[in-house]
């Protein structure tokens, strides 16, 4: 699983992308995002660190990062670039100091788009570049990550395999390691009445808001939940808080489904055949799609719209003591009703 290019002479330039990180982007940046000269000049400098970071894994290591971004990158332009490519354009430059202009300034979709699709054929020269004369960086930014969070990155790796062999179960070893405190919440998340009045940390803060901490103790406290996000990086871009999260609840036996993923304890599932766009509004309309869900995957996939659902139609049914045909219910199913939906609620505010 490689992602390489070679320049007109038939070797691969380095230079290519180490001009777009210092030149391009900047120039970018500064001209048509209107972002000032020193951010875009740090954005720049993030970018090549991550390459060279990046540029010194192994395949099995890259893959790993790659895993929490595959479910969003089938769109990225160029469309002909391989999935390993378009990983690594997510890793490299998605998930960059790019993130911060994009969520606080005044970089928009668009801007991501452009630069990201301007990413692709420099950043193919610079690995294949440095696969045939690698360069040794001193602080490598992931080369920590399978040792601090060894649940997250065998099961992220149980993923990649799973997706290489064309989606299905894989099971992995859960390795043998001490379970995760809970993260300490670093961040005030005050009470929101609308979705965008909420409050939204970039998705590179490492930190974790009192919001994402209730959450993460109520899943495992109980029981019987499962995480769900319409992708994995939906929970943060940051590769260390999204792995220190996927530990948590893999520790805590929490199920985490995605669009397209379920990850287990000591098993990962993946989509067979084409994964379904995400879609991070309206999560629901890809757990609809049943096509190439198998197992205790399409089974808990189905658990979730059918309970979703009900609970849609409890919310908009304005006669609850009535059965779907109209009739009254007994006094028994109605209490039973109650306690249904006061149980959900209950676990809803946990």
């Amino acid at each position: 699983m490689r992602a390489g290019g070679k320049d007109g002479q038939g070797e691969p330039d380095p230079g290519h992308f180490e001009r777009f990180c210092n030149v391009v982007v900047p120039d970018l940046l500064t001209d048509a995002c209107q972002v000032s000269t020193e951010l875009a000049a740090q954005i720049g400098e993030d970018i090549l660190a991550r390459a060279e970071s990046y540029a010194m894994l192994d395949d099995p290591a890259r893959d790993v990062l790659i895993a929490p971004f595959a479910e969003e990158v089938a769109g990225y332009e160029p469309t002909d670039s391989s999935l390993q490519l378009k990983g690594a354009v997510a890793v490299v430059v998605r998930s960059s100091l790019l993130e911060e202009a994009h969520a606080h300034g005044p970089v928009d979709a668009g801007g991501i788009e452009g630069i990201t699709s301007l990413a692709a054929p420099p950043l193919s020269h610079f690995l294949a570049a440095r696969r045939r004369n690698p360069v040794t960086v001193e602080h490598n930014l992931f080369a920590d990550l399978a040792d601090t969070w060894p649940r997250a990155w065998a099961c992220l790796g149980a993923v990649a395999r799973a997706y290489g062999a064309g989606g299905g179960r894989w099971p992995y070893r859960v390795p043998a390691a001490p379970v995760p405190e809970l993260p300490a919440a670093e961040v005030e998340a005050p009470a929101a009445e609308t979705r965008d009045d909420a409050f939204v940390l970039s998705g590179i803060d490492p930190r974790f808001d009192q919001e994402l901490v209730r959450r993460m103790s109520a899943a495992a406290e109980s029981g019987d939940a499962g995480w769900l996000a319409p992708s994995l990086s939906r929970i943060s871009r940051h590769l260390g808080k999204l792995m220190q999260t996927v530990e948590y609840l893999l520790a805590h036996d929490v199920p985490i489904l995605t669009a397209n993923y379920l990850l287990r304890p000591r098993e990962a599932w993946v989509r067979r055949g084409e994964l379904v766009t995400v879609d991070h509004e309206n999560p629901l309309a890809a757990w609809r799609t049943s096509r190439g869900l198998s197992g205790a995957h399409r089974a808990m996939v189905a658990g979730v719209v059918e309970r979703t659902e009900a609970k849609e139609k409890a919310a908009k049914d304005p006669n609850p003591d009535r059965s779907a045909d109209g009739k009254k219910l007994s006094p028994r199913l109605r209490l039973l009703a109650i306690c249904w939906l006061l149980r959900d609620a209950r676990r809803a505010k946990k």
